[in-house]
């Protein structure tokens, strides 16, 4: 099972051309039943995005798209994930905190991927 970041979901959203179709093929194959977890800092990082670039109306549109993906399981970030994304910083100097916070959910739900093909 693997992870589905921020990314994914902006790029099909912004319809980048590069990345977009990249994107949605990652989600047809969730949709198809790939199993795969996203979390609920993703999900807010991508309502922020969406907030910050005045695309409001496009938060419920993007929620209710995750809400759509039965096999897109979600957990909660929690404040263990915090420290211990301080604690790995020494390993991951180069990483912002948000990305080791990612790098600790991954490690607590025993996840190695991210989906990003």
């Amino acid at each position: 099972m693997g992870s589905v970041e921020k990314n994914i979901f902006l790029h099909i959203m912004i319809a980048h051309r590069e990345f977009g179709p990249i994107a949605k093929k990652i989600l047809d194959r969730i949709d198809s039943g790939e199993e795969a977890v996203t979390s609920s800092l993703t999900i807010a990082e991508t309502c922020a995005w969406l907030e910050y670039r005045k695309r409001k109306a496009d938060v419920d549109i993007f929620l209710d798209a995750v809400e759509s993906h039965s096999s897109l399981h979600r957990c909660e970030t929690t404040y263990a994930d915090e420290l211990r994304a301080k604690e790995i910083q020494p390993s991951y100097p180069r990483l912002e905190f948000f990305d080791r916070v990612y790098v600790a959910q991954m490690e607590r739900l025993k996840l190695t991927e991210i989906l990003l093909k």
